[in-house]
């Protein structure tokens, strides 16, 4: 009989446990939020010494070694919060971690300034985690949240609606050091619920924000060159999109803070009218200029999608293709309408980048994304996933936006590029070969300030 690790032993025990109902209640987010000194704490003291099995993760090192004994078992909700990135600026708690006010809490987000807790930011409802509500279970939700606020919280509440990249009813609270905010949005035309969120601040670390977005001059001063020779933008905050189709909406909300600005991917998805599937191609572009004309910043479109060049991409794949005996796409595109995928997700992939690499549109792409860069400026990448293999990811294929924020062109015969999802811990800073990231592309954008 083959020996079973102790760590796997280890798992295994705990999942029996967790099997005979042996898990406890979620933890309580009021004991945190509602510290009179959680804005002298710094990310660390918050997040604490948390014991991951004993609220339903397995580690990673132990679901591998259960994994090569043929045991499959997957990462369950952490027991608390995990780090937004290795950079450690903001903790993320997944929706359903935590329970805040006697009812289960959506999303918690924590960021610090100095080295302290500055903001929190509490799903409490949002459209793309918890799907449509009926207009009169949302009013009676939000009402719902003012009642146990005014009643936790023994202060008097002013009413603070606002009109900012979308119409916002609230209500703030102010004790203390702490002002919060319960902020609810709809979607007039449609008359969609979009979200009901908290919002937790420092007054007195506000008072020495700027409230000013960053100079477009002054952002080359965040351009680094690392021990392995890229050239890449360094501190932009992560977004976790979490496991919705918001890469759009949180792109934009990175590069957004990135530049100073005060923004949620909430209120980017009900401009955009962002699904929990994603945002449509069609309406991306227009959504991009909607959602940048409210907060001051411009997109310009560096390359965008052209059905005559995939026209000609595939006619000269399938001649490489021929001579090489490899698969070819039969199909003829003058009597037929194709998705672009259809080839994509088929294409013999050193083929492909073998005649996209030859492109001007290929020197084009690196110069951009050296210019921009060179300047501090990440650029808002959409590309199709699949075609080349990745790390591990949330998503595997299909549609996608990411940014672009560094690159190394001093070999010439692999350029490499640095880029960043939406996704949390660990997908902060990955690097790939320019050539393939130029076969996936569908299109670039740049997002810059006005000034």
């Amino acid at each position: 009989m083959k020996q079973i690790h102790s760590l796997v032993f280890t798992a295994l025990v705990f999942s029996a446990s967790a099997q005979e109902g042996k898990v406890e209640s979620p933890p309580n987010l009021d004991e945190i939020v509602f510290d009179a000194k959680l804005w002298e704490k710094s990310l660390e003291d918050i997040k604490g010494t948390q014991k991951e099995l004993e609220n339903g993760e397995i580690p990673k090192e132990i679901r591998d070694k259960l994994a090569l004994d043929g045991i499959e078992i997957g990462s369950g909700p952490s027991a608390g919060f995990e780090w937004l990135s290795s950079k450690k600026e903001g903790l993320r708690a997944r929706p359903g971690v935590f329970e805040f006010l006697g009812e289960e809490a959506g999303e918690v987000v924590i960021r610090a300034e100095d080295g302290k807790a500055s903001t929190v930011t509490i799903s409490l409802y949002n459209r793309g985690d918890n799907g449509v509500l009926p207009l009169s279970t949302f009013n009676k939700q939000f009402d719902g949240w003012k009642s146990q606020l005014d009643e936790k919280l023994g202060v008097e509440s002013v009413e603070r609606n606002s009109k900012g990249a979308v119409a916002v009813t609230g209500w703030m609270w102010t004790k203390g050091d702490t002002a919060t905010l319960l902020e609810s949005s709809v979607n007039r035309s449609e008359k969609r619920p979009e979200f009901i969120r908290l919002r937790m601040a420092s007054i007195s670390a506000a008072k020495n924000r700027s409230g000013e977005v960053a100079k477009r001059s002054s952002l080359e001063d965040n351009v680094k060159k690392d021990e392995d020779g890229f050239t890449v933008i360094d501190g932009i905050p992560m977004v976790d999109q979490g496991e919705k189709g918001y890469c759009v909406v949180a792109s934009i909300e990175r590069v957004g803070r990135y530049y100073g600005l005060e923004m949620d991917q909430h209120e980017m998805a009900q401009l955009a009218d962002t699904t929990e599937d994603g945002t449509r191609g069609d309406v991306m572009e227009k959504a991009f200029q909607k959602i940048t004309g409210r907060i001051h910043v411009r997109t310009l479109k560096l390359i965008e999608f052209d059905d005559r060049q995939f026209e000609r991409d595939v006619r000269s794949y399938n001649r490489a293709a021929k001579k090489a005996e490899k698969w070819t796409f039969d199909v003829d595109l003058d009597e037929w309408i194709v998705h672009p995928a259809m080839f994509w997700s088929k294409a013999d992939t050193d083929i492909f980048r073998e005649i996209k690499a030859k492109q001007n549109r290929y020197d084009h792409f690196n110069r951009k994304i050296k210019e921009y860069v060179d300047q501090g400026v990440p650029l808002c990448w959409t590309l199709f996933l699949g075609m080349y293999k990745e790390g591990d990811m949330p998503q595997s294929w299909g549609g996608h936006m990411r940014l672009i924020i560094g690159y190394n062109f001093e070999d010439p015969e692999v350029p490499m590029i640095y880029y960043t999802d939406s996704w949390g811990e660990g997908h902060s800073l990955k690097k790939m070969r320019a050539d393939e990231a130029y076969c996936m592309t569908t299109a670039l954008y740049a997002m810059v300030p006005n000034k």
